[in-house]
């Protein structure tokens, strides 16, 4: 077997929280079962919104994010947010979305399809896959869906041919989508056919073009361009798909008319969705004609389609080999059954308690609202940085599954919550010929400064000690926000300012209406993220020898915190290229791998001995 070649990328994953194996990244067998903490026994059990309880919690938040690098949040036109007012800021939604994915990791909290998770198959092709490669399983798989069979022609050149691929037109009627089948297969047009020369169809980018023809013994013999019927010619559609790989030009296909007395092959709202989601995927590479061509019909629209139909699922495409589901969705992948997770209906873990929920049975409004928080001063934004900006691809199973496992394994597991590694920003140029793909951004330079209030209400101090943590952090660690996080934008310092509480006692006195809430003291804020701290160790029965028990010992939450720092490692954290991506035969490392590389190393440097001239240069200056 050739060598492991190495894999990397701008993110990493902390892993769910396992009750088998405390949240690292390894993990076998259908035991793991995600470790998941429910704050409230039932719906009844959370506090009221209509009053303001005085044992419990409410106040403010008066916080400082200050940018260590450029920070770019859109407005959707390549520009910084700015409010009604005109001024530039980070929304209180951008706010909100940061902390909730802290307090999701923090809080132990439940992961639910739809809601933190797509849930649909992803689409592959896999052809060319070597042997020895991870791919390989898949390539076989793909070649046995469908039907793939090889040979050579009269010139001695190997050709494949896909035997179980069927063709139709595919319609879309209302909420409804179907596939009716052609009457007869179609039929390849290679470039060299004279008919194409002779109906002025030799050349041309993706397009359908209906017409009549007369076909003998698999082989077009004419072609005429007409969408109305001519004697003694049948009608059909000539597909051309444009320029494959190397810029060389596809055959055409030509699907003979539909069957309308078939019946039609109506396609599910999952692979609908499915379909949709993969095209999303792909659309910015295409560019927008070509979107245009492989999106799916409008309303009483038709595209010829090639298609299959397997495991129950009907995958369609407008390439004879055509992209196919794996055989199991995205959520398949979590770590034990969602009715696991649930109490009925109702998610009832911190950060739905807490942030809130609409269920089809009943929803719960937030107790936690979050402002906008303002740039202080007149920061201007920078001049436009162009750059393609990545999107999450778990089809990239390499980096997204546990162990390399893709998505037909019986058991996969993902890998868990996708963090981006912090890092100084540089955003790599956009690659000639691909300009139509980069997007610009417009930062604000490091060092500007957004000031912003969080409002909270009816927390119990359990569930504000978690708040708290999910903004602070620990010492040396930073928040991430905005646009261009691959490339090392939006890492903020946040600093609270102020925790400012009401008392209830005080505020309802005669002359209680006039006070403001009272100020806490940072030493009350460690406070409250230690009593989080130790209920939730208690509630999952943490153990450290000889220390108060913490949660901060799990690797998960280990890995988090690792993640919120400055990487201080070389490790090689920009995107791969395409052909670093063929053949790979290795996994993206996991975090709990790289942070006990960097601990290691960070230790025997701290035992390295004193250069003997240190103390002198220090005291006296360079030597």
């Amino acid at each position: 077997m050739s060598e492991k070649r190495g894999v990397h990328a701008p993110y990493n994953f902390v892993p769910f929280h396992s009750k088998n194996n405390s949240g690292t990244n390894i993990c076998s067998g259908k035991s793991r079962v995600e470790r998941v903490l429910i704050r409230y026994g039932n719906a009844e059990d959370l506090p009221r919104h209509d009053s303001i309880d005085p044992v419990l919690k409410t106040g403010e938040i008066h916080v400082t994010m200050t940018a260590e690098t450029p920070v770019f949040v859109s407005d959707g036109n390549e520009h910084f947010f700015r409010g009604p007012n005109g001024q530039l800021m980070l929304p209180g939604s951008t706010i909100r979305g940061m902390a909730r994915e802290n307090m999701q990791i923090l809080g132990f909290g439940l992961i639910q399809p739809e809601e933190d998770l797509e849930n649909y198959q992803i689409y592959f092709r896999e052809m060319a896959a070597a042997r020895e490669s991870a791919a390989n399983p898949l390539k076989q798989y793909y070649q046995g869906a469908l039907g793939i069979e090889t040979g050579k022609d009269t010139a001695g050149k190997s050709f494949s041919v896909p035997k179980d691929v069927k063709t139709g037109y595919l319609r879309q009627a209302g909420k409804s989508l179907y596939i009716q089948p052609t009457k007869d297969s179609y039929l390849r047009v290679p470039r060299s056919n004279p008919a194409l020369t002779a109906a002025g169809l030799s050349e041309g980018e993706a397009k359908t073009v209906p017409v009549a023809y007369i076909a003998e013994g698999g082989r077009v013999k004419e072609l005429r361009r007409s969408a109305d019927p001519v004697p003694g010619m049948e009608q059909g559609v000539l597909l051309y798909t444009g320029k494959a790989v190397g810029n060389k030009p596809n055959a055409r296909y030509l699907f003979p008319a539909a069957d309308e007395t078939a019946a039609p092959v109506r396609i599910s709202e999952v692979d609908w969705f499915s379909y949709a989601e993969d095209f999303e995927v792909r659309r910015n590479v295409l560019g927008k004609e070509k979107a245009r061509f492989w999106a799916l019909p409008d309303e009483g629209e038709e595209k010829p389609v090639f298609y299959i139909q397997r495991n129950g699922h009907t995958y369609f495409g407008m390439s004879l080999f055509l992209r196919i589901g794996y055989s199991h969705t995205l959520s398949e992948g979590l770590p034990g059954p969602q009715t696991e997770r649930c109490i009925g209906s109702t998610p009832l873990d911190y950060i739905h308690a807490v942030l809130g929920f609409a269920e089809d049975k009943g929803s719960y409004r937030s107790r936690v609202s979050f402002g906008d928080f303002a740039a202080q001063g007149d920061p201007r934004e920078s001049a436009p940085v162009r750059t393609i900006l990545g999107q999450p691809k778990p089809s990239w199973y390499t980096g997204y599954v546990v162990n390399g496992e893709h998505y037909n394994a019986d058991e996969f597991y993902l890998r868990g919550f996708k963090l981006y590694w912090l890092k100084d920003a540089k955003a790599p140029p956009v690659p000639e010929g691909k300009e139509r793909v980069g997007s610009a951004l417009r930062p604000l330079p490091a060092g500007t400064v957004f000031r912003g209030v969080i409002r909270y209400k009816n927390l119990h101090e359990d569930e504000l000690g978690l708040l708290l943590w999910a903004l602070r952090l620990e010492e040396g660690c930073y928040q991430s926000i905005g646009m261009g996080k691959p490339y090392g934008f939006g890492r903020m310092k946040l600093t609270i300012d102020s925790l400012r509480e009401y008392d209830m006692k005080a505020l309802y006195k005669p002359d209680g209406l006039c006070n403001g809430p009272i100020a806490v003291n940072d030493e009350q804020v460690d406070q409250y993220i230690q009593k989080y701290d130790a209920w939730v160790s208690e509630q999952l029965r943490v153990k450290k020898p000889k220390k108060a028990p913490s949660i901060r010992s799990l690797d998960a939450i280990q890995d988090f915190f690792f993640m919120h720092r400055p990487l201080r490692c070389g490790l090689d954290t920009s995107y791969m290229d395409l052909s670093e991506y063929k053949n790979l035969t290795a996994v993206l490392p996991d975090v709990k791998t790289v942070r006990e590389k960097a601990e290691k190393s960070d230790n025997l440097a701290a035992q390295a001995p004193e250069d003997p001239y240190e103390a002198l240069r220090r005291k006296f200056g360079r030597l």
